[in-house]
């Protein structure tokens, strides 16, 4: 329906809110309004507050616009109307992650109390005791992954600390922190006690460069790296008789041949890890992985029906295949197994890594 301008008010959204919704180019969307007029519903109270569209309200009114096309809702509350104008912002809008981020952190809080996550309300306590999903509930409302959600609240909570942050990517900013705390972590880990006849090595190689999160061509800079001495200083503890595998990068191979000497292991062989999916790579797409085999003294060792070539799919950033395990473990029957820099906890092996799950 149309409405005359001169009835239509905007609704007075407190400044910090208001701050958060995006603004249009406001000298284009004018130029459209004033060549095709308003296509686009407003939408008012029943009392004619407009509380989605102020900026086509101000434009009508500047040219002297006497009717406007609307959409009477009916809503009632503050947190109501904040959340309707959030959801109409979110799917009316072709918005960037960075853009999206204070609207669902907004609602996140909606959804925790209402007016910004009272830790005495219901929907508070029941995420503390694990029978609300707030995440979920909002993804659910917006139409995007419980994942996607988390990740833009802890984005816009880690911003409002750091307000220099403001307009980085998502990702690499999510990114930045969590090497922060993987540092920290890392230097509060105690080593592993005892000695090893097995070793499983996957470093933080050198060299991987800084996150690009718009690139496929860098390899990610998914933790925190070490310099190539730091990796060789590491004191291994190994047994007398010990087989160490080597997990190294194209770009470091030289270096990984350089640790093996520095640990005192002699390598014998190379293993090669063809993956079912292409990868990442400056020059080509990589697709396969090497892991050095090398010994100490004299360990047990059945490697005659072991073929270099392993094929197995990939899996997320540096976690390694369970068939890789499975061939360690029968080449050598040692019960004293160590995997160094490890993403996950295996029976039989002690492991040592910031992000074992």
């Amino acid at each position: 329906m149309n409405v005359l301008v001169s009835e239509l008010k905007p609704y007075k959204f407190n400044e910090k809110f208001f701050e958060l919704l995006p603004k249009d180019v406001y000298k284009p969307l004018k130029a459209d309004i004033e060549k095709n007029g308003i296509k686009t519903d407003l939408h008012i109270l029943p009392d004619n507050t407009v509380v989605c569209g102020h900026q086509r309200l101000k434009i009508a009114k500047e040219l002297g616009l006497e009717k406007v096309p609307c959409k009477v809702v009916k809503l009632e509350g503050v947190d109501v109307i904040k959340e309707y104008v959030i959801k109409d912002n979110l799917l009316r809008r072709h918005l960037n992650p960075e853009q999206r981020a204070p609207l669902i952190y907004e609602l996140y809080k909606i959804e925790l109390k209402g007016s910004g996550g009272d830790r005495k309300s219901e929907n508070y306590q029941k995420c503390q005791n694990g029978t609300f999903d707030v995440f979920q509930s909002v993804a659910n409302k917006v139409g995007d992954s419980r994942r996607t959600t988390a990740r833009l609240v802890q984005y816009e909570k880690i911003v409002e600390d750091n307000p220099e942050f403001r307009g980085e990517k998502v990702t690499k900013v999510l990114r930045s922190v969590k090497k922060e705390y993987q540092l920290k972590s890392i230097k509060a880990m105690e080593l592993p006690k005892g000695e090893f006849n097995v070793i499983v090595v996957d470093p933080p190689w050198p060299g991987s460069g800084g996150y690009d999160p718009d690139g496929f061509r860098g390899s990610g800079d998914h933790y925190p790296s070490m310099s190539l001495e730091a990796i060789k200083a590491i004191e291994l503890p190994a047994a007398k008789d010990c087989v160490l595998w080597l997990w190294g990068i194209d770009i470091n191979l030289r270096e990984a041949l350089d640790v093996i000497e520095a640990w005192g292991f002699e390598r014998k062989s190379t293993l090669i890890w063809v993956k079912d999916k292409i990868g990442m790579g400056a020059w080509l797409r990589n697709q396969h992985e090497y892991c050095f085999l090398a010994v100490k003294g004299k360990p047990v060792f059945h490697g005659e029906s072991i073929p270099s070539i392993l094929h197995a799919p990939r899996r997320k950033h540096s976690e390694k295949p369970s068939e890789f395990y499975e061939l360690v473990e029968k080449a050598s029957p040692y019960k004293a197994k160590l995997d160094y820099f490890a993403r996950k906890k295996r029976e039989g092996w002690q492991v040592f890594g910031d992000e074992v799950e």
